[in-house]
């Protein structure tokens, strides 16, 4: 059955370019032959614009930025044309939402409730899992609740740190609990934005001061030396969950920021990472005790950090990982035999079984 696939990626976020490049990847590998494809471009203010419905790829010169005109037009222009989007064609048969949006205000749980409120199959996580994971506090003590194994860290939000007391015993904190390194993060944002490693006591406070650009709310954990950092995809729902092998990011700096992940496209993905089979075994492990945790579902990336010594430590869940082709996560899967058309097939017969699993429950009622 031919169905109509509406593709929301921009958004009022940090990441908002990132989510411009994965979905560049989804219009360029989603099998046309059963789906038209609907672009909705989100702007950084807000506004959502629909652009032309797509029965094949565009040419890679076509931009994905929209503009509002009075007819959608796709151009080979700094910006393409699009028109409001009237969101009552979402609650038409035979369509589903793809969010491809990254970060705040959109893989926080906001445009899931929205879809969930105006009744619309989507593809991803849920409101609660998406809440959760995107805030690094949150999902912190859920993970501890678990008994999964984390770094050290502190945390503290902007109104305490306006004040000079709390200010003083949260750096007394960060400075007589912590070991240098330390990693600096927005408790809610993603893609390595805000993030600051510093490495001595002089700095902590200015890399504080940034990351609040980006959240109210800023954790301070303790770096692991010499770091491997493994990544692994799962794909699945809570009945029927896969994880794939394990990869590894081949660092050539000590942190993996923006830049590395996102515009120079030199970082070398090491897939699968080579590691002793236990160790692969306690990944596993600890990556389904989190799904399950989080109320996961569809899919998510899970990062870990392995010390030299062997130890293994939960960094964080991507709901929404990118999906550039710079991405661990497309490339797990296609390590496994599963390539990026018949990676999104999956995730939207997913998103419709987590629908109507949704509405079973609502009918209970």
């Amino acid at each position: 059955m031919h169905n109509t696939v509406y593709l929301l990626y921009g958004g009022v976020s940090s990441e908002h370019d990132i989510s411009v490049l994965s979905a560049r990847s989804v219009v360029e590998n989603i099998y046309y032959e059963y789906h038209d494809l609907v672009p909705v471009y989100i702007t950084k203010k807000g506004q959502f614009l629909s652009g032309a419905s797509l029965t094949a790829p565009l040419p890679d010169s076509t931009s994905l930025y929209l503009e509002e005109g009075s007819a959608p037009q796709w151009r080979q222009a700094k910006t393409s044309v699009g028109v409001p989007l009237d969101w009552r064609r979402l609650q038409e048969d035979n369509v589903i939402v793809f969010p491809m949006l990254h970060g705040t205000n959109g893989e926080d749980g906001t445009i899931q409730g929205w879809l969930e409120t105006i009744g619309v199959p989507y593809v991803g996580n849920g409101v609660r899992a998406s809440a959760s994971a995107m805030d690094k506090i949150i999902s912190k003590q859920i993970f501890a609740d678990a008994g999964l194994p984390q770094v050290p860290y502190e945390w503290i939000d902007d109104t305490a740190w306006g004040m000079t007391a709390a200010r003083t015993d949260f750096l007394n904190r960060v400075q007589g609990g912590l070991l240098y390194p330390l990693y600096v993060k927005p408790a809610n944002a993603g893609s390595s934005i805000g993030i600051t490693r510093v490495t001595e006591a002089e700095k902590l406070a200015d890399a504080i001061e940034f990351a609040f650009h980006y959240d109210d709310r800023v954790l301070v954990e303790q770096g692991v030396p010499n770091a491997r950092e493994i990544e692994m995809a799962l794909l699945g729902n809570r009945d029927d969950l896969n994880i794939s092998v394990p990869g590894e990011i081949g660092k050539t700096r000590s942190f993996y920021d923006f830049n590395a992940k996102f515009v120079e496209g030199q970082t070398k993905l090491i897939i699968p990472a080579k590691l002793p089979e236990e160790t692969t075994s306690q990944l596993e492990k600890i990556a389904q005790t989190a799904f399950m945790e989080l109320s996961a579902a569809g899919l998510c990336r899970i990062d870990f950090l392995l010390s030299d010594g062997g130890d293994v430590y939960i960094n964080e869940v991507q709901t929404m990982p990118g999906f550039t082709q710079y991405s661990m996560y497309p490339y797990l899967w296609q390590h496994t035999g599963i390539n990026y058309g018949d990676l999104l097939e999956e995730l939207m017969t997913l998103g419709q079984k987590q629908f109507a699993h949704r509405r079973k429950i609502e009918n209970n009622y």
